[in-house]
């Protein structure tokens, strides 16, 4: 088998896998119909699908604040709980504390994530001030707060974007 065929053979057979109703209707080609069910298949996805990734704050590295504004260094461990690698362009997710929606942030770092394997992700986000300085009042001794991760993640080079929400606790603490 050439080269080219050896190619060919893998990008046919996702052809056939991804729209096979298209092709059985023969009523439209495939590539009309494949935009549609790929959006509404996502739309309807459950919130963290079995194979999506998973993430969640494993420290707070810093704190700054700088008047009306404030800087948080986030890491964040994105966890790959399928049988399968995940390559992933894009992470942007929505972050409170406490309660408070304090945070947006986002990760272009392109990860691969092999079956059941990790990776530390450094994420840097600018914060309203006034409601990080909400959330700081509020702190326990131990400064434990609980917070939620709400956003989506890009499967490499696809557009296909997969919901994640995510909570749990993390130590809060300027430094």
């Amino acid at each position: 088998m050439r080269a080219t065929e050896a190619c060919a053979w893998p990008l046919a057979l996702a052809a056939l896998a991804v729209v096979p109703t298209a092709m059985a209707a023969g009523s439209a080609p495939a590539g009309a119909e494949l935009a549609p069910r790929v959006a509404a298949s996502a739309s309807s996805a459950p919130a963290n699908p079995a194979g999506g990734p998973r993430l969640r704050i494993v420290a707070v590295r810093g704190i700054e604040l700088r008047g009306q504004q404030a800087r948080i260094d986030l890491v964040l461990q994105v966890r790959n709980p399928g049988g399968w690698k995940l390559s992933l362009d894009d992470i942007r997710f929505h972050c409170s504390f406490n309660g408070t929606a304090t945070a947006r942030g986002r990760s272009t770092a392109d990860l691969n994530l092999p079956a059941h394997g990790s990776a530390d992700v450094p994420v840097r986000v600018d914060v309203d001030a006034a409601a990080l300085l909400q959330v700081l009042a509020t702190l326990t001794p131990d400064g434990l707060v609980r917070y939620r991760l709400d956003g989506d993640a890009e499967l490499a080079h696809s557009l296909l974007r997969i919901p994640f929400h995510e909570q749990g606790n993390v130590a809060l603490r300027l430094r």
